[in-house]
């Protein structure tokens, strides 16, 4: 009995779901490059029926993975897919995928279990060019209160200032900083908060995440500081890769001294998924950190 395409189709798309191939062959890349939570790519396909690309960690907090299946007269079924590492984490991710080859711009998809998503299928040409960026899904937003001051009823006070915001914003942002608002806390009943060590350019900027959920270029240190004390994820997250896009040899290992003196462990985790990507060589780092110590011991 012979099968058509159609039920090649389902068959094949039924046994991509599964968690895993017997015998899938690795699909060969080429040209990749990865810059914190972005990643470029060449997929090549081959002849084999079943093929699989090797696991693209992003930001070390996701993994991305494409497959192909070889259907019938070189119909080709493309898969993608896009889960956590680390399921208890809190947050949901999103990745933004775009080929060219494949005549995909900007396919929006959503961290989960693991499944293979179907996103392409025909006559295709052996090399694929992916492009994706990952981000932090967001649920909701303050944009209406970023400039309003008649119902701001608490201050964030920094070294030489503070920053006016509203209570209701920052226990919906904050679970740290609910408990805080909801006690009986001093800062409670004073109606603000010190924020010792911090400007008050920096509780600027970090309200204007929480409200707006920008970032700046500069300065994602000291948020990320903040992020990391009053816990927020998504917040850690952001400015863990806006760090990457920039990190290279010559501020590896600062930032990763960095990371461990505050136990920042998103941080720590993306670097190390940097270096062992090769988005920063390891030989380079090595030498600007002798030519760092020579420096200090002359």
């Amino acid at each position: 009995m012979s099968l058509t395409f159609g039920s090649l189709r389902s068959t094949a798309a039924k046994q991509a779901s599964k968690e895993s191939l017997c015998n899938s062959e690795r699909m060969q890349t080429s040209n990749l490059e990865q810059r914190g939570n972005k990643l470029q790519v060449i997929c090549s396909l081959g002849n084999e029926i079943f093929e699989e690309s090797c696991s693209f960690s992003i930001s070390g907090c996701a993994t991305f993975q494409v497959r192909a299946i070889n259907v019938e007269n070189n119909n080709t079924l493309i898969f993608v897919r896009f889960f956590k590492n680390c399921q208890e984490d809190g947050l949901t991710y999103s990745i933004t995928l775009s080929s060219d080859i494949l005549s995909i711009v900007k396919k929006t998809l959503v961290s989960d279990d693991g499944t293979w998503h179907l996103i392409k299928e025909g006559n295709l040409l052996p090399d694929l060019d992916i492009s994706i960026v990952m981000d932090t899904v967001h649920v909701s937003s303050f944009e209406a209160l970023y400039n309003d001051t008649e119902l701001t009823d608490f201050e964030l006070r920094g070294e030489d200032g503070s920053v006016k915001v509203h209570k209701a914003v920052l226990a919906a942002s904050s679970n740290v900083l609910r408990r805080m608002l909801s006690g009986s806390w001093r800062e409670t009943t004073e109606g603000r908060v010190d924020v010792p060590g911090t400007s008050v350019q920096t509780l600027q900027q970090f309200k204007d995440y929480i409200y707006l959920r920008t970032l700046p270029d500069t300065g994602l240190e000291q948020i990320l500081l903040l992020a990391s004390y009053y816990m927020i994820p998504s917040l850690e997250q952001k400015c863990v890769n806006k760090l990457m896009s920039s990190l290279k040899a010559q501020n590896a290992c600062d930032q990763l001294e960095f990371a461990v003196k505050h136990k920042l462990t998103r941080l720590v985790l993306a670097i190390f998924d940097c270096v062992q990507s090769g988005q920063v060589d390891v030989t380079e780092m090595r030498q600007h950190f002798l030519n760092y110590q020579d420096n200090i011991c002359e």
